[in-house]
């Protein structure tokens, strides 16, 4: 963006990364936080395989990455690309239908998947992996580092896999979502369903396919959040209208809650001087109305159903039903993404403070009117036209 070469950000992070000797090589044992990756360009043939940390003489840097990215949540932005960006991908070439007849590294990546702990696996590739280069940034995952095709992978330690895990692996006349239901009732978390999810574990067996990892992480957050609906569509609605805030890496989440059937709106503003807008505002938003979406959420795309996530989730343990309308101001400060864990864990942290209490819609969009950055457009939102409605449920 500033068209320096270097770049002086990402300069920033290569200073801040264990020094190592190597600078490149065809061979590697290092431990999987558990990590796996599902490409989705040529679809349907795909890259696949896992993910593996390069520091092998560093053992608590190596323990400060886990599989699941929410335990990344409130480190800063540097850290968080320095935790990710030592983390070597192999991969290779299969096709979306390879779990119905898996080769030894899709078998391999698939038994990581499975795992709730690191697992130290070794790795041999068909080129010399070089180290030094930019960490790969994506709005859907946590950033990654160097990758190259894998000719190799084995896992050289115990992989522990939960019971539960394995047993809905093995039930493979299980719908998918039926599978998902069963995982997190038992508290396996979206990160490591997601894992599942990708490398085609889950579902009746004829049925089972790669997911690509963006696509199986939306797809678990759909899920997931729909499953919850589904139980708060039928607790009684609050009585009042509830503000909840937070704020993670220049991201500004402004969370209304009103009473009355579902509904949800999410609208994201990328501000003056942020990644994607460098002079006037970018403002996306999606929103549904007494169901779940059907369709894909086109605008806010996979963020969209990490905040929808954290918001039942809160209904669910109260054991209420709302509507819900999501402010996301984006600064500056986030110049870089890292993945909709950050959507995810930051509602869900907005979601644990105690709320500011409003006798009326109104009222709250006047206390916000401050707080966020285009108060006309949240006046004018589709949220706000909604209420001006008569509705069956005013009778």
């Amino acid at each position: 963006m500033c068209g320096i070469s270097p770049c002086p950000l990402l300069s920033k992070i290569h200073a801040k990364l264990p020094s190592y000797e190597i600078n490149s090589f065809d061979e590697m044992v290092g431990p999987s936080p558990p990590s796996v990756f599902v490409g989705r360009y040529g679809y349907p043939d795909v890259r696949v395989g896992p993910s593996a940390s390069w520091f092998l003489e560093n053992e608590s840097y190596n323990n400060q990455i886990t599989g699941d990215p929410a335990d990344l949540f409130g480190r800063s932005l540097e850290e968080v690309a320095v935790r990710h960006s030592n983390l070597i991908t192999g991969s290779n070439t299969a096709k979306i239908t390879s779990p119905l007849n898996p080769n030894k590294i899709l078998e391999t990546t698939q038994e990581i998947a499975m795992a709730s702990k690191s697992v130290d696996i070794e790795l041999d590739f068909a080129k010399k992996i070089k180290l030094i280069g930019n960490p790969n940034f994506d709005t859907m995952s946590t950033p990654l580092g160097p990758s190259g095709e894998v000719i190799r992978a084995e896992i050289v330690g115990n992989s522990n896999i939960p019971r539960k895990v394995d047993s809905i692996v093995d039930e493979t006349d299980l719908l998918a979502n039926e599978a998902i239901k069963e995982l997190e009732s038992s508290s396996i978390g979206e990160a490591h369903i997601s894992r599942l999810l990708a490398t085609g574990l889950l579902g009746k067996e004829r049925n089972r396919k790669l997911v690509p990892t963006r696509w199986s992480i939306t797809a678990t957050d759909d899920m997931l959040s729909k499953n919850l609906w589904d139980k708060i569509s039928d607790y009684e609605s609050i009585d009042k209208t509830l503000v909840y805030e937070s704020t993670y890496l220049d991201n500004s989440f402004h969370i209304i809650l009103t009473p009355g059937i579902w509904a949800y709106q999410m609208i994201e503003t990328w501000t003056n001087g942020s990644l994607w807008s460098e002079s006037n505002k970018v403002m996306k938003t999606d929103f549904e109305e007494g169901t779940p979406k059907t369709d894909y959420a086109t605008n806010v795309t996979g963020a969209y159903y990490a905040a929808r996530l954290g918001i039942v989730e809160s209904l669910n343990k109260i054991r209420k039903s709302a509507a819900c309308l999501i402010w996301r101001d984006i600064g500056p400060g986030y110049w870089a993404p890292v993945g909709v864990w950050l959507i995810r864990e930051t509602v869900r942290d907005a979601m644990k403070q105690k709320p500011k209490v409003f006798d009326s819609l109104d009222e709250s969009i006047q206390y916000l009117s401050g707080r966020v950055s285009s108060p006309n457009e949240l006046k004018k939102s589709w949220f706000m036209k909604r209420k001006a409605q008569t509705r069956l449920d005013s009778f």
